[in-house]
Protein backbone atom coordinates (compact mmCIF):
# COMPACT_ATOMS: atom_id res chain seq x y z
CA UNK A 1 0.00 0.00 0.00
CA UNK A 2 2.73 2.74 1.02
CA UNK A 3 4.92 1.79 -2.33
CA UNK A 4 1.54 2.43 -4.43
CA UNK A 5 1.06 5.53 -2.48
CA UNK A 6 4.60 6.35 -3.33
CA UNK A 7 4.52 5.82 -6.72
CA UNK A 8 1.05 8.28 -7.16
CA UNK A 9 2.79 10.91 -5.20
CA UNK A 10 5.61 10.48 -7.44
CA UNK A 11 3.45 9.97 -10.67
CA UNK A 12 1.87 13.43 -9.41
CA UNK A 13 5.01 15.19 -8.83
CA UNK A 14 5.73 14.76 -12.39
CA UNK A 15 2.27 16.30 -13.79
CA UNK A 16 2.82 19.15 -11.82
CA UNK A 17 6.05 19.80 -12.94
CA UNK A 18 5.07 19.17 -16.74
CA UNK A 19 1.73 21.32 -15.46
CA UNK A 20 4.43 24.30 -14.16
CA UNK A 21 6.45 23.48 -17.11
CA UNK A 22 3.77 24.73 -19.58
CA UNK A 23 2.92 27.10 -17.39
CA UNK A 24 6.39 29.13 -17.44
CA UNK A 25 6.88 28.20 -21.34
CA UNK A 26 3.16 29.80 -22.14
CA UNK A 27 3.77 33.22 -19.86
CA UNK A 28 7.14 33.76 -21.54
CA UNK A 29 6.05 33.25 -25.11
CA UNK A 30 2.02 34.32 -24.99
CA UNK A 31 2.89 37.76 -25.78
CA UNK A 32 1.62 40.11 -28.30
CA UNK A 33 5.62 41.19 -28.75
CA UNK A 34 6.22 37.60 -29.15
CA UNK A 35 4.16 36.96 -31.86
CA UNK A 36 5.04 40.07 -33.76
CA UNK A 37 8.69 39.06 -33.54
CA UNK A 38 8.22 36.02 -34.67
CA UNK A 39 5.70 37.14 -37.99
CA UNK A 40 8.73 40.08 -38.90
CA UNK A 41 11.62 37.42 -38.16
CA UNK A 42 9.74 34.89 -40.50
CA UNK A 43 8.95 37.47 -43.31
CA UNK A 44 12.51 39.12 -42.81
CA UNK A 45 14.26 35.50 -43.89
CA UNK A 46 11.75 34.63 -46.60
CA UNK A 47 12.33 38.16 -48.09
CA UNK A 48 15.82 37.33 -47.64
CA UNK A 49 16.02 34.68 -49.67
CA UNK A 50 13.55 35.86 -52.77
CA UNK A 51 16.61 38.76 -52.98
CA UNK A 52 19.08 35.90 -52.98
CA UNK A 53 17.15 33.89 -55.78
CA UNK A 54 16.92 37.23 -57.66
CA UNK A 55 20.10 37.53 -57.84
CA UNK A 56 21.49 34.41 -60.09
CA UNK A 57 21.73 33.99 -63.76
CA UNK A 58 22.78 31.44 -66.23
CA UNK A 59 23.73 32.26 -70.26
CA UNK A 60 23.08 28.89 -72.05
CA UNK A 61 22.74 28.32 -75.38
CA UNK A 62 21.97 31.69 -76.27
CA UNK A 63 19.50 32.49 -73.62
CA UNK A 64 19.94 34.75 -70.27
CA UNK A 65 17.94 32.93 -67.27
CA UNK A 66 17.64 34.70 -64.46
CA UNK A 67 16.40 33.96 -60.38
CA UNK A 68 14.73 30.82 -59.90
CA UNK A 69 14.82 29.44 -63.27
CA UNK A 70 19.14 30.13 -63.28
CA UNK A 71 19.02 28.16 -60.09
CA UNK A 72 17.69 25.49 -61.82
CA UNK A 73 19.50 25.86 -64.73
CA UNK A 74 22.70 26.26 -63.25
CA UNK A 75 22.29 22.75 -60.93
CA UNK A 76 21.29 20.99 -63.88
CA UNK A 77 24.41 21.68 -66.13
CA UNK A 78 26.59 21.16 -63.30
CA UNK A 79 25.56 17.72 -63.26
CA UNK A 80 27.15 16.82 -66.58
CA UNK A 81 30.39 17.48 -65.25
CA UNK A 82 29.99 16.54 -61.06
CA UNK A 83 32.71 15.09 -59.32
CA UNK A 84 36.15 15.13 -59.66
CA UNK A 85 37.43 18.02 -61.24
CA UNK A 86 40.09 16.85 -64.14
CA UNK A 87 41.98 19.10 -67.10
CA UNK A 88 39.60 17.36 -68.89
CA UNK A 89 36.24 18.41 -67.63
CA UNK A 90 37.90 21.95 -67.60
CA UNK A 91 38.60 21.44 -71.73
CA UNK A 92 35.20 20.79 -72.15
CA UNK A 93 33.70 22.86 -70.14
CA UNK A 94 35.38 25.89 -72.39
CA UNK A 95 34.57 23.78 -75.70
CA UNK A 96 31.04 23.72 -74.51
CA UNK A 97 30.29 27.22 -72.65
CA UNK A 98 33.13 29.20 -73.87
CA UNK A 99 34.84 32.15 -72.09
CA UNK A 100 32.22 34.82 -70.90
CA UNK A 101 32.55 38.03 -72.31
CA UNK A 102 29.85 40.89 -71.56
CA UNK A 103 30.55 42.88 -69.03
CA UNK A 104 27.29 45.27 -67.67
CA UNK A 105 27.77 47.62 -64.87
CA UNK A 106 26.13 46.08 -61.28
CA UNK A 107 26.77 42.58 -62.11
CA UNK A 108 29.06 41.01 -59.95
CA UNK A 109 30.07 38.97 -62.91
CA UNK A 110 30.11 38.48 -66.73
CA UNK A 111 26.99 38.58 -68.24
CA UNK A 112 27.02 35.68 -70.62
CA UNK A 113 28.07 33.55 -68.36
CA UNK A 114 27.03 30.32 -65.98
CA UNK A 115 27.94 28.26 -62.93
CA UNK A 116 30.72 26.41 -64.82
CA UNK A 117 32.35 28.90 -67.32
CA UNK A 118 32.44 31.48 -63.80
CA UNK A 119 33.84 28.66 -61.93
CA UNK A 120 36.84 27.47 -64.62
CA UNK A 121 37.14 31.69 -65.61
CA UNK A 122 37.88 32.48 -61.66
CA UNK A 123 39.99 29.24 -61.20
CA UNK A 124 41.33 28.08 -63.99
CA UNK A 125 41.91 30.98 -66.28
CA UNK A 126 43.86 34.36 -67.20
CA UNK A 127 40.58 36.20 -67.27
CA UNK A 128 39.32 38.18 -63.63
CA UNK A 129 36.66 40.77 -62.88
CA UNK A 130 37.23 43.06 -60.34
CA UNK A 131 35.24 46.27 -61.32
CA UNK A 132 33.37 47.60 -64.58
CA UNK A 133 36.02 50.11 -65.45
CA UNK A 134 38.78 49.64 -68.12
CA UNK A 135 41.30 47.78 -66.88
CA UNK A 136 39.30 46.14 -64.06
CA UNK A 137 38.22 43.18 -66.11
CA UNK A 138 40.24 40.61 -68.58
CA UNK A 139 38.33 38.44 -70.88
CA UNK A 140 39.59 35.09 -70.31
CA UNK A 141 42.11 33.77 -73.08
CA UNK A 142 43.67 30.63 -71.93
CA UNK A 143 43.19 27.81 -69.25
CA UNK A 144 45.72 26.65 -67.25
CA UNK A 145 46.82 23.10 -65.88
CA UNK A 146 44.63 22.68 -62.08
CA UNK A 147 48.32 20.86 -61.03
CA UNK A 148 49.68 25.00 -61.78
CA UNK A 149 46.88 26.88 -60.09
CA UNK A 150 45.95 27.82 -56.66
CA UNK A 151 43.18 24.61 -56.82
CA UNK A 152 46.19 22.20 -57.24
CA UNK A 153 47.91 23.96 -54.20
CA UNK A 154 45.23 22.99 -52.13
CA UNK A 155 44.94 19.85 -53.84
CA UNK A 156 48.48 19.02 -52.64
CA UNK A 157 47.94 21.03 -49.12
CA UNK A 158 44.72 18.84 -48.00
CA UNK A 159 46.10 15.33 -50.06
CA UNK A 160 42.29 15.90 -51.14
CA UNK A 161 40.68 15.94 -54.38
CA UNK A 162 39.47 19.23 -55.62
CA UNK A 163 35.45 18.45 -56.62
CA UNK A 164 33.22 20.10 -58.92
CA UNK A 165 29.39 20.36 -57.70
CA UNK A 166 27.07 23.15 -57.72
CA UNK A 167 27.34 25.02 -53.99
CA UNK A 168 25.84 28.21 -54.36
CA UNK A 169 23.48 27.19 -52.28
CA UNK A 170 25.53 27.26 -49.03
CA UNK A 171 26.46 30.77 -49.61
CA UNK A 172 22.45 31.71 -49.27
CA UNK A 173 22.55 29.48 -46.16
CA UNK A 174 25.55 31.31 -44.37
CA UNK A 175 24.04 34.43 -44.88
CA UNK A 176 20.77 33.78 -43.59
CA UNK A 177 22.25 31.80 -40.85
CA UNK A 178 24.29 34.50 -40.00
CA UNK A 179 21.13 37.07 -40.31
CA UNK A 180 18.37 34.89 -38.47
CA UNK A 181 20.56 33.86 -35.47
CA UNK A 182 21.42 37.92 -35.21
CA UNK A 183 17.59 38.46 -35.57
CA UNK A 184 16.68 35.19 -33.20
CA UNK A 185 18.76 36.69 -30.57
CA UNK A 186 16.97 40.17 -30.01
CA UNK A 187 13.71 38.00 -30.46
CA UNK A 188 15.49 35.87 -26.86
CA UNK A 189 16.08 38.59 -25.49
CA UNK A 190 12.79 39.91 -25.39
CA UNK A 191 11.38 36.28 -24.13
CA UNK A 192 14.10 35.37 -21.15
CA UNK A 193 14.60 39.03 -19.98
CA UNK A 194 11.37 38.77 -17.95
CA UNK A 195 12.00 35.26 -16.59
CA UNK A 196 12.72 36.72 -13.46
CA UNK A 197 12.18 40.27 -14.06
CA UNK A 198 8.87 40.00 -14.49
CA UNK A 199 7.62 38.39 -11.65
CA UNK A 200 9.36 40.95 -9.25
CA UNK A 201 7.60 43.50 -11.08
CA UNK A 202 3.99 41.69 -10.66
CA UNK A 203 5.02 41.13 -7.20
CA UNK A 204 4.78 37.56 -7.67
CA UNK A 205 8.19 36.28 -5.44
CA UNK A 206 6.31 36.55 -2.21
CA UNK A 207 3.38 34.42 -3.61
CA UNK A 208 6.13 31.93 -5.48
CA UNK A 209 8.33 31.67 -2.51
CA UNK A 210 5.63 30.70 0.43
CA UNK A 211 4.48 27.53 -2.26
CA UNK A 212 6.12 24.17 -1.36
CA UNK A 213 9.77 23.93 -3.30
CA UNK A 214 9.08 27.38 -4.99
CA UNK A 215 12.35 28.55 -4.27
CA UNK A 216 13.86 25.06 -5.88
CA UNK A 217 11.13 23.13 -8.14
CA UNK A 218 10.16 26.91 -9.92
CA UNK A 219 13.18 28.67 -10.62
CA UNK A 220 14.87 25.32 -12.00
CA UNK A 221 11.39 25.15 -14.23
CA UNK A 222 11.91 28.66 -15.35
CA UNK A 223 15.19 28.23 -16.43
CA UNK A 224 14.54 25.11 -18.45
CA UNK A 225 11.20 26.99 -19.75
CA UNK A 226 13.98 29.98 -21.00
CA UNK A 227 16.27 27.42 -22.64
CA UNK A 228 13.75 25.60 -24.49
CA UNK A 229 12.14 28.91 -25.90
CA UNK A 230 15.32 29.89 -26.91
CA UNK A 231 16.67 26.55 -28.63
CA UNK A 232 13.35 25.79 -29.83
CA UNK A 233 13.69 29.62 -31.77
CA UNK A 234 16.86 28.62 -33.02
CA UNK A 235 15.87 25.17 -34.05
CA UNK A 236 12.98 26.40 -36.04
CA UNK A 237 15.57 29.37 -38.33
CA UNK A 238 18.07 27.01 -38.59
CA UNK A 239 15.04 24.14 -40.00
CA UNK A 240 13.88 26.49 -42.28
CA UNK A 241 16.86 27.38 -43.70
CA UNK A 242 18.14 24.38 -44.31
CA UNK A 243 14.38 22.87 -45.87
CA UNK A 244 14.80 26.35 -48.06
CA UNK A 245 18.43 25.75 -49.09
CA UNK A 246 17.38 22.41 -50.23
CA UNK A 247 14.45 23.75 -52.22
CA UNK A 248 15.92 25.77 -54.11
CA UNK A 249 19.88 25.31 -54.22
CA UNK A 250 19.96 21.43 -53.67
CA UNK A 251 22.30 20.03 -51.22
CA UNK A 252 25.21 19.64 -53.54
CA UNK A 253 28.68 21.33 -53.02
CA UNK A 254 29.28 19.53 -49.39
CA UNK A 255 32.21 18.12 -50.72
CA UNK A 256 33.79 20.99 -52.57
CA UNK A 257 36.58 23.19 -50.68
CA UNK A 258 35.06 26.68 -49.38
CA UNK A 259 37.30 28.67 -51.25
CA UNK A 260 35.54 27.34 -54.69
CA UNK A 261 32.61 28.68 -53.50
CA UNK A 262 30.92 32.04 -53.37
CA UNK A 263 31.45 31.94 -48.99
CA UNK A 264 35.03 33.44 -49.33
CA UNK A 265 34.76 33.73 -53.63
CA UNK A 266 39.28 32.65 -53.42
CA UNK A 267 41.18 29.75 -52.04
CA UNK A 268 43.63 32.01 -50.41
CA UNK A 269 41.40 35.29 -49.54
CA UNK A 270 41.64 34.78 -46.28
CA UNK A 271 44.48 32.34 -45.70
CA UNK A 272 44.50 28.78 -45.93
CA UNK A 273 42.77 27.53 -42.61
CA UNK A 274 39.06 27.84 -43.41
CA UNK A 275 39.60 27.92 -47.48
CA UNK A 276 40.67 24.02 -47.68
CA UNK A 277 38.03 23.21 -45.93
CA UNK A 278 34.95 21.59 -46.94
CA UNK A 279 32.01 23.08 -47.06
CA UNK A 280 30.56 20.12 -44.88
CA UNK A 281 32.62 20.84 -42.39
CA UNK A 282 32.23 24.82 -42.66
CA UNK A 283 28.86 24.57 -42.10
CA UNK A 284 29.04 22.31 -39.51
CA UNK A 285 31.12 24.84 -37.60
CA UNK A 286 28.83 27.49 -38.35
CA UNK A 287 25.72 25.87 -37.10
CA UNK A 288 27.29 24.60 -33.99
CA UNK A 289 28.55 28.37 -33.43
CA UNK A 290 25.29 29.75 -33.90
CA UNK A 291 23.92 27.53 -31.34
CA UNK A 292 27.06 28.35 -28.41
CA UNK A 293 25.34 31.84 -29.03
CA UNK A 294 22.16 31.66 -28.66
CA UNK A 295 22.76 29.56 -25.42
CA UNK A 296 25.21 31.71 -24.36
CA UNK A 297 22.92 34.67 -24.99
CA UNK A 298 20.18 32.53 -23.02
CA UNK A 299 22.29 32.05 -20.07
CA UNK A 300 23.51 35.33 -19.73
CA UNK A 301 20.04 36.85 -20.17
CA UNK A 302 18.88 34.80 -17.35
CA UNK A 303 21.55 36.02 -14.91
CA UNK A 304 20.60 40.02 -15.96
CA UNK A 305 17.09 38.98 -15.34
CA UNK A 306 17.44 37.56 -11.98
CA UNK A 307 18.68 41.15 -10.67
CA UNK A 308 16.52 43.21 -12.03
CA UNK A 309 13.40 44.49 -11.09
CA UNK A 310 11.47 45.20 -13.82
CA UNK A 311 11.39 43.66 -17.63
CA UNK A 312 12.27 47.04 -19.24
CA UNK A 313 15.38 47.02 -17.17
CA UNK A 314 16.16 43.67 -17.69
CA UNK A 315 15.88 44.18 -21.77
CA UNK A 316 17.76 47.28 -21.45
CA UNK A 317 20.92 46.00 -20.19
CA UNK A 318 20.83 42.35 -21.86
CA UNK A 319 20.37 44.36 -25.27
CA UNK A 320 23.21 46.68 -23.86
CA UNK A 321 25.59 43.31 -22.86
CA UNK A 322 24.79 41.79 -26.35
CA UNK A 323 25.61 44.55 -28.46
CA UNK A 324 28.82 46.04 -26.60
CA UNK A 325 31.10 43.81 -27.57
CA UNK A 326 31.09 45.28 -31.23
CA UNK A 327 31.58 48.46 -30.04
CA UNK A 328 34.32 47.46 -27.72
CA UNK A 329 36.62 45.96 -30.73
CA UNK A 330 36.41 49.42 -32.43
CA UNK A 331 37.22 51.66 -28.96
CA UNK A 332 40.04 49.31 -27.87
CA UNK A 333 43.57 50.70 -28.76
CA UNK A 334 46.60 48.52 -29.68
CA UNK A 335 48.39 46.98 -27.27
CA UNK A 336 48.76 43.50 -25.93
CA UNK A 337 45.82 43.56 -23.04
CA UNK A 338 43.44 44.77 -25.52
CA UNK A 339 44.48 42.35 -28.10
CA UNK A 340 43.43 39.54 -25.15
CA UNK A 341 40.43 41.37 -24.85
CA UNK A 342 39.73 41.37 -28.60
CA UNK A 343 40.32 37.57 -29.03
CA UNK A 344 37.75 36.89 -25.97
CA UNK A 345 35.08 38.79 -27.43
CA UNK A 346 35.08 36.17 -29.91
CA UNK A 347 33.50 34.52 -27.19
CA UNK A 348 30.50 36.67 -27.49
CA UNK A 349 26.99 35.92 -28.33
CA UNK A 350 27.11 38.08 -30.89
CA UNK A 351 30.28 37.01 -32.43
CA UNK A 352 29.13 33.49 -32.18
CA UNK A 353 26.25 34.39 -34.31
CA UNK A 354 28.22 36.06 -36.79
CA UNK A 355 29.57 33.07 -39.16
CA UNK A 356 32.48 34.82 -41.22
CA UNK A 357 34.21 35.57 -37.66
CA UNK A 358 35.50 32.20 -38.09
CA UNK A 359 38.08 33.51 -40.51
CA UNK A 360 39.83 35.15 -37.63
CA UNK A 361 39.61 32.33 -35.52
CA UNK A 362 39.98 29.26 -37.44
CA UNK A 363 43.13 27.83 -35.10
CA UNK A 364 41.15 28.50 -31.61
CA UNK A 365 37.56 28.41 -32.38
CA UNK A 366 36.30 25.41 -30.08
CA UNK A 367 38.90 26.86 -27.21
CA UNK A 368 36.59 30.00 -26.91
CA UNK A 369 33.42 27.68 -27.25
CA UNK A 370 34.55 26.21 -24.75
CA UNK A 371 35.03 29.41 -22.80
CA UNK A 372 31.11 30.76 -23.49
CA UNK A 373 30.11 27.17 -22.18
CA UNK A 374 31.90 27.66 -18.71
CA UNK A 375 30.37 31.76 -18.60
CA UNK A 376 26.65 30.13 -19.75
CA UNK A 377 26.81 27.55 -16.93
CA UNK A 378 28.25 30.24 -14.28
CA UNK A 379 25.42 32.32 -15.88
CA UNK A 380 23.15 30.03 -15.05
CA UNK A 381 24.13 29.06 -11.25
CA UNK A 382 24.72 32.48 -10.11
CA UNK A 383 20.53 33.22 -11.66
CA UNK A 384 19.93 30.73 -10.12
CA UNK A 385 21.43 31.79 -6.53
CA UNK A 386 20.41 35.26 -6.74
CA UNK A 387 16.51 34.70 -7.25
CA UNK A 388 16.40 32.34 -4.83
CA UNK A 389 17.95 34.52 -1.99
CA UNK A 390 15.28 37.25 -2.88
CA UNK A 391 12.66 38.20 -0.52
CA UNK A 392 10.01 39.73 -0.63
CA UNK A 393 10.34 43.11 -0.69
Amino acid sequence: MTGTMDAGNMRKGEMDKMKLYRMELYKLCHRKIVYAGTIFLTVVLLLFYSMKISEEWAYVDGVLYEGFEAIQKNREITEEFKGLLTDEKVDAIVEKYGFPQEVERNYGGFRDGNYLSAFVTDFLTDGYMRGWGEGEYQISTRTYPIAETELGAAKELTGQEIILEYSNGWSVFEELLNGGTILSSILIILIVSVLFAGERQAKMVPLLFTTKEGRQKDIRIKIAAAFTAAITIWLAVTALDLILCGYVYGYDGLDNLVGTTKIIGSIVAQGWSVSVWTVRHYIAVIVFRSFVGIMTLCATTIYISAGCRTSFHAVSIAAIVWGMPLLLWFLLPNGFVFSLVRVLIYATPLYHSMCNSIFDISTIWVILAEIAAVWSVFCVFRGYLKYRRQQAA
